[in-house]
């Protein structure tokens, strides 16, 4: 099932490349399918050790503050919960990046802070952490998958942009998935969400520098899955460009990109081909999230719609199936009553 990325080799069992030679390591059982996996290991090593060093200065800058300045007793909270806070994060990402990655590396040379360990830190949370119920984020989003799935089984699915993974873990569990493939090229969401899907519990602070209470500025969330763990056997993951998806032509039942053909593809139209070839005859692509593109990805011609989506995927060889566009919550965290709101489409498309 899985390609080289390199040559586009089938590989081996072992994720070895019969043409190429190389071998495919993993991170705990996330498998790199990355084209120099050994140059992108040492890469993750030096970015915790950036997150650790950021989290210790950022900590010594809130306790200078406190020192510098006549503050009030409110001010004093507010800044020594923060730098606890902080510094608990840190330790919290490193307790379970740091096994996996086999350490943390000086971070030397052009090493830029991960986003999945600073900007998404949230959707560990708002998937393993926070409250669900009937109206819940994730119980929404699962329900809308289900309905323009229309009950059919999912067979073999692939996940590209799995993120915290809730979304693929629910879909597996409840829509009757034979073997799952979640894919992401972020380790500090994937590795996390592994280790929570394969079991673990760990945990993980949530803080906000604009917090609107001083006392708590902070929450320690324990991540847990709701419906048990699930082993290697039914659930893979694998850290890979989702643009450039490592598998065979034909691999999968369904393929899921959630929250994904907005943000990340530079060629839509590329993707959507791809995304085409990796299914088998009769094979379904199912949609969620919004259409919200970075202001940098130009031309604004490339800013589609769902119409113009629609069209791309009927092009590609795809019928349009059942869809629907909802104005969601989104990210409403317990700790600070703040979050968004977006419009999220959700549609499937058989392949013919």
């Amino acid at each position: 099932m899985a390609s080289c990325p390199r040559c586009r080799a089938r590989l081996d069992a072992a994720f070895r490349c019969d043409t190429c030679g190389e071998h495919y390591p993993s991170l705990a059982s996330a498998r790199v399918l990355l084209p120099e996996p050994s140059s992108q290991l040492e890469y993750w090593q030096r970015q915790l050790g950036l997150i650790i060093r950021r989290g210790i200065d950022t900590k010594n800058t809130l306790l200078e503050q406190v020192s510098a300045a006549p503050l009030g007793v409110a001010s004093q909270t507010r800044l020594l919960g923060l730098a606890r806070a902080i510094l608990e994060q840190v330790e919290d990402v490193a307790a379970v990046l740091g096994p996996a990655l086999g350490g943390q590396l000086p971070p030397e040379g052009e090493v830029f802070l991960p986003r999945g360990a600073l900007d998404y830190s949230s959707y560990l949370h708002r998937d393993w952490a926070w409250p669900g119920g009937p109206d819940g984020e994730n119980e929404s989003a699962l329900a809308a998958v289900r309905r323009v799935a229309e009950g059919r089984a999912l067979g073999r699915v692939l996940v590209i942009g799995a993120g915290a993974c809730r979304l693929a873990y629910d879909l597996h569990c409840e829509c009757g998935a034979t073997e799952t493939s979640a894919l992401d090229i972020d380790p500090f969401l994937l590795v996390m969400a592994e280790a929570v899907i394969r079991g673990a519990s760990p945990a993980l602070t949530e803080t906000s520098v604009n917090a609107p209470e001083v006392d708590p500025v902070s929450h320690r969330w324990t991540l847990a899955t709701p419906r048990g763990a699930l082993g290697e056997d039914r659930f893979r993951f694998f850290l890979a460009d989702g643009t450039e998806p490592p598998f065979v032509d034909g691999s999968f039942d369904t393929v899921v990109t959630p929250w994904f053909i907005d943000q990340v593809p530079t060629d839509l139209p590329g993707l959507v081909g791809k995304l085409q070839r990796l299914l088998a005859p009769g094979g379904r692509w199912l949609n969620h999230g919004p259409l919200i593109y970075p202001p940098d990805k130009l031309p604004i011609a490339a800013w589609y719609s769902r119409e113009e989506i629609f069209e791309l995927a009927r092009d590609a060889g795809f019928t349009i199936g059942a869809w629907e566009s909802a104005s969601l919550p989104c990210l409403v965290s317990p700790l600070t009553g703040r979050g968004k709101i977006e419009t999220v489409l959700t549609f499937a498309a058989a392949r013919t």
